[in-house]
This record gives structure tokens, sequence and C-alpha cells, in this order.
């Protein structure tokens, strides 16, 4: 089954701005929320799910770029399809589950997207640190794409204690303080009003765990800085700004957590001869007054290699001529490649003592009636 527009799903225009796309996220949240919804649990979590996907990827500039110009290929989530993990956005709508849900009485935002953003009081949140690496690229390596190897500094098990953070002898319990949840409440009160606020707890970093006798190799930590090396595949037709996301190649969490995300940021340098817009390759050539008026055949260069191009007779400068399927391949449809366009800039020379009278003598030709350009180019009988 085909996925629904995310503009349909959220009921706005294409040409809608940042206001109108939040407003009516949060109008849709309000209703479909499965606490709220009068709807059946399974109906309602399916609707949540599909609204926040759509406002994921709008709310994002660069998501909806890429959703714009290539519909859900654009942002497929890395193949996988999106999940709670990947909405970063819960903040632009904590006031209104606040509201609607007790707020501080019942741990706000945290309990009512615990069972979908992997909140709440479910326990520490010792989750890597996500990374990101740019890579420089030429326009031909763009066309044809990469594989190359890297080496990413990051965040990874400490190999001493085996990521547990204990020493040897040492163990690790759950933190009397915050009974292994990472976090602790603190209420403060100002008159007739309370406030409930969450912190990391103090005693054990937000770890959850208390360890009597800390690993000297990471201080207790479980993760040491390390160079990984990852082999990257960039596809062909990448363009500048382009993003790819490789799970669990970021930053290892503390005492054994999940590894965060490797985000892969492209940069196309610019080119010296070619102009890239979106698929499109845009080439100037520049012919003599000759070549414009009789015609020619000449080799251009093109990303793929030097190729033939006819020059029809009577040629303007400012004609552009086509070489279909020259251009840069859709990333996203790899058998779908663009054109390259080649415009035309008839460059006139200027005389010298020897041309002189050879452009004179055009000039009086070409001001008969009908012209000499007229006559050699077959328009009149």
């Amino acid at each position: 089954m085909a996925k629904r527009d995310y503009y349909e799903i959220l009921g706005i225009a294409k040409d809608s701005d940042e206001r109108a796309i939040k407003k009516a996220y949060r109008k849709l949240a309000r209703t479909h929320h499965p606490d709220a919804s009068s709807e059946s649990p399974e109906v309602a979590e399916k609707k949540f799910k599909e609204i926040s996907e759509a406002y994921e990827v709008l709310a994002d500039a660069d998501k909806r770029s890429r959703y714009d110009r290539f519909g859900h290929k654009g942002v497929d989530f890395d193949g996988g399809g999106f999940s709670w993990d990947q909405f970063s956005h819960g903040a632009d709508i904590s006031d209104l589950f606040g509201q609607l849900f007790g707020g501080g009485q019942r741990g706000g935002m945290g309990d009512v997207f615990g069972q979908f953003f992997g909140g709440g009081q479910r326990g520490p949140n010792n989750r890597g640190d996500d990374l990101r690496y740019d890579i420089t690229m030429t326009l031909e390596e763009a066309y044809k794409g990469i594989t190359k190897e890297v080496e990413i500094p990051r965040d990874g098990p400490c190999k001493k204690c085996s990521g547990s953070g204990a020493a040897e002898g040492g163990t690790a319990r759950t933190c009397n303080t915050c009974r292994g949840q990472g976090m602790v409440q603190r209420m403060t009160r100002r008159g007739f009003m309370s406030t409930v606020s969450t912190d990391t707890c103090s005693d054990c970093n937000g770890t959850g765990k208390s360890i009597d006798k800390p690993c000297s190799g990471c201080k207790g930590s479980g993760i040491v800085s390390i160079n990984k090396k990852i082999k990257l595949q960039i596809p062909p037709g990448a363009d500048h700004g382009f993003r790819l996301r490789m799970r669990g190649q970021g930053s290892a969490g503390p005492n054994n957590g999940p590894k965060g995300d490797l985000y892969i940021v492209v940069n196309v340098k610019k080119h010296e001869i070619f102009q890239r817009q979106d698929n499109e390759i845009i080439f100037d050539l520049e012919i003599s007054p000759a070549q414009a008026v009789i015609g020619d055949s000449l080799r251009v260069p093109t990303l793929s290699g030097n190729v033939k191009l006819k020059i029809p007779s009577g040629t303007q400068s400012g004609d552009v001529l086509r070489l279909k399927g020259k251009g840069m391949p859709d990333i996203s449809r790899p058998s779908l490649v663009g054109s390259q366009h080649v415009r035309i800039n008839v460059k006139v020379p200027k005389p010298t003592g020897k041309t002189r009278k050879l452009w004179e003598q055009l000039r009086d030709l070409d001001s008969e009636k009908p012209s000499f350009l007229d006559r050699i180019m077959g328009k009149f009988g």
C-alpha cells in the first residue's frame, strides 16, 4: 500500500510555513494521542505515529527539501521506516501534553510519550552520542558514487573493564539515590504554586549504577575515546547537503549502553566548467560566427567523457542544445539520469589588419536584399 502524502496527512498546503506546520501537528496530536483519543488504542497509535512521521519530515528544512524533490524515497529513514527514536521534535508540543495530562503531577512529557520515545521513567538514558562526519566530493565522484574507508573518532567500550565501568574485583550496583533511573525529581514551592523538575542523578551521573571500585582506564564510565575505521558507500547522484545515516556507528553509551548513530554529510565541490541544477548539468560552449552560420560538429566534455555535438546551421547566441542522459543520476532512482544542456555563446572576434577587409566585404554582402547570410542559409529561393 502506497504511503500517504505528508502534506495531506497534516492537512496543509505545500507552501505552508513552519508556523502553519506546527499548528496543524499540535491540533492533530491533541486529537489522536492514544491517551486522549476516543478511538481504539491501535487506531489512535497508528494515526499518532503517522502524523508524527509527517511532522518529523516537514518541520525539518533539510528533510522537507529532500521530500519535495524525491518523495518518500528521499526520506526513507535509511530503509527501515520511521521509528519513535527518530522523532526529534517532542519539545515542540511538550507544553500541550503538560496541559492535557497534568504536567508535573504525572511526570509531564516523559509519562505521556514514554511508551513511544523511550523516555519517561523507564531508566537512565545511556545511549551513546550521535556523530557527524563531513565528506567532500568532486562532481565526478558524485556522478559515479564512491566507496571509501574513513577513520571516525568516537567513544567505544573500555576493553579493560569490557564496558562495565568496574575494575577487577569491583561491582556495579543499582544507585540508591535514583533507584536505577538515572534521574531524580525535585519539587520547588513558591507560595501556592509548586513545580517539579527532573534532573540527572548526581550520585551516579545518570548511569543508574553505583560502582564501588571504578575502572582506572575509563574512570567508571565504561567508555574510552577510540578511532574506528568505517567503510562509507555514497551512491551515485549525491548532491550538496545529502545526508546518510548509519545506525549504530556513533559513540558507545556508558555502561554498555547502545551506540548512537553516525550521520554522513556530503559536500560537493564547485566544478570548473560544469554547473549543476538538481540532476541537470549546464555547460557553456563558445563558438565562432562561422560555426554559428554554417554549423559544425564538435566534441564536447560530459561527466561520462567527450561526446559529439552537432551545431545546427543558424545557431544563435543563447541557444541551448540538449544531450539527453548526460546529466546526473537520480539518487533515489539510479536508472533515471538527467541531461546536459549546452548553452551557446557566439564569440565575435576583434578584427585585425588581415581580417578587417574580409569582415567589411561580408558586411557589404550582408547589406544586400536578400542578405548574404539569408542566401547562404537558404531562406530565399
